[in-house]
């Protein structure tokens, strides 16, 4: 194991002379053979353990073992505790995502702390195995059957070519305990049940199927490495089109995650959803974490827009109305348009407390010279406005009645002609920033 080891360091240019190691320590079997091997191997490391608080007792017991392991063995060691499971409730992510953000943080600070240049991790050529299967049935390219890398940054893996059955003969040939987590015992996730079920199954067909799926993922990162290299952050749809698909899904996976689409809910389904938008060269395509996909001006725009709080309306000064980060519209043309300046009887606002606030289904407003009520969303589909902008735009109530709507004008009763009794609401877009102002 340690010859396998050394080989992948050299082969994958994991450290150099210089590097001081940082483990991460879970006291598993898997990150206690990585200390001791590389330990073994002469190279300077340091440890580091994260106790999530998401065991109890046993949680505890793994944070001391792993004290006790490396003040046994002369070894720096750095531990905190953190609640993953309120972390993730408070984030509105998984539990699995949260525990590995604070996880991967706290290995940064560690690093800093520890004077460690490169952060080792005990991924073995099983967890290779499993993630590729795993990405396979949940649909993925090639991008997630390449596997596991064996670096990232400062993050390496050099147990990645080592197998675990080798991992615990290595362990067991010195004597050295590890520590078992009950939860990977069960079979209640599907990462567990490609483990305990579906490996075995493989190994008795190929006993080296480990390996032989690190090669192939080997090779995959290769092409995936030289099919990014052609792919641009280019929303264009001109150049988008003209590219054969894997040149394209590509360039349209970097621009979305670029732009703050969570690349881990990113699947190949909202790839393709917004590939034949840019085909279609109109519309928009619903993203995980609140973005949208909009085709404007010929080209691909992402962005996440926030919905206004409804905020009470004060006369005779400036309001900021609501405010969001993106506004995916022609944001200078729409501005301009007579539909973004509102002219408001003055009388009629003072004698009435506004609100503003998002849009709802249920909404109807009554335009001037109308016989009746129309819904707003028919409103807004009639005037060419996405369901993607209509979320930021806001609505400004006298109590339950809409006395105006962005993009579409004021309602019946609420508009004033003479110059001398108006308010006007416009949406103005200032520097670095868009919001709704009032102006008077």
């Amino acid at each position: 194991m340690k010859r396998t080891v050394w080989n992948t360091i050299q082969e994958e240019h994991l450290l150099s002379k210089e590097d001081r190691v940082l483990c991460a320590l879970s006291g598993g079997a898997d990150s206690v053979s990585l200390l001791l091997c590389l330990h073994e191997l002469g190279i300077p490391v340091c440890a580091c353990h994260l106790n999530h608080s998401l065991r109890g007792a046993q949680s505890d017991g793994d944070e001391e073992f792993c004290r006790e392991l490396c003040r046994r063995m002369g070894i720096p060691f750095l531990s905190r505790r953190e609640d993953a499971a309120r972390a993730a409730k408070e984030r509105g992510q998984s539990l699995e995502t949260a525990a590995r953000e604070l996880r991967y943080a706290f290995f940064d600070e560690c690093a800093r702390e520890l004077g460690a240049t490169k952060i080792a991790t005990a991924h073995t050529a099983d967890d290779n195995l499993e993630t590729i299967l795993f990405r396979l049935i949940r649909g993925t390219g090639a991008a997630g059957l390449a596997g596991i890398p064996p670096r990232r940054g400062i993050i390496v893996r050099p147990l990645l070519h080592v197998e675990r059955r080798e991992v615990e003969a290595f362990l067991t040939a010195r004597g050295q305990e590890w520590r078992t987590d009950a939860t990977n015992l069960e079979d209640v996730c599907t990462r567990n049940r490609i483990r305990h079920q579906v490996i075995p199954a493989l190994r008795e067909i190929a006993p080296d199927a480990a390996d032989h799926a690190g090669q192939t993922a080997s090779l995959l990162r290769q092409d995936n490495d030289a099919l990014d290299a052609l792919a641009q952050d280019n929303g264009a749809l001109d150049w988008l089109n003209r590219q054969p698909e894997a040149i394209r899904s590509r360039s349209i996976r970097k621009r979305l995650c670029a732009s703050g689409v969570p690349e881990g809910e990113l699947t190949y389904e909202h790839v393709r959803a917004v590939g034949r938008l840019c085909r279609k060269g109109r519309g928009s395509v619903s993203l995980p974490g609140g973005y949208t996909a909009q085709i404007r001006q010929h080209k691909l725009h992402i962005g996440k827009v926030m919905r206004p709080e409804a905020v009470p309306v004060v006369p005779e000064q400036p309001v900021v109305f609501g405010e969001y980060t993106n506004l995916l519209t022609q944001r200078i043309e729409w501005i301009a348009n007579s539909r973004y300046t509102i002219r408001l009887s003055y009388d009629i606002i003072e004698k009435n407390l506004l609100t503003v606030r998002s849009w709802r289904p249920t909404d109807r407003m009554l335009l001037p010279g109308a016989r009746g009520a129309r819904s707003l969303k028919r409103l807004y589909a009639e005037r060419g406005i996405p369901p993607l902008v209509r979320d930021g735009l806001p609505v400004l109530c006298a109590g339950d009645t809409i006395a105006a709507a962005a993009g579409i004008g004021a309602a019946d009763g609420f508009f004033e002609k003479e110059k001398e009794k108006q308010i006007v609401w416009t949406i103005r877009r200032t520097e670095g920033e868009n919001r709704y102002d009032a102006v008077y």
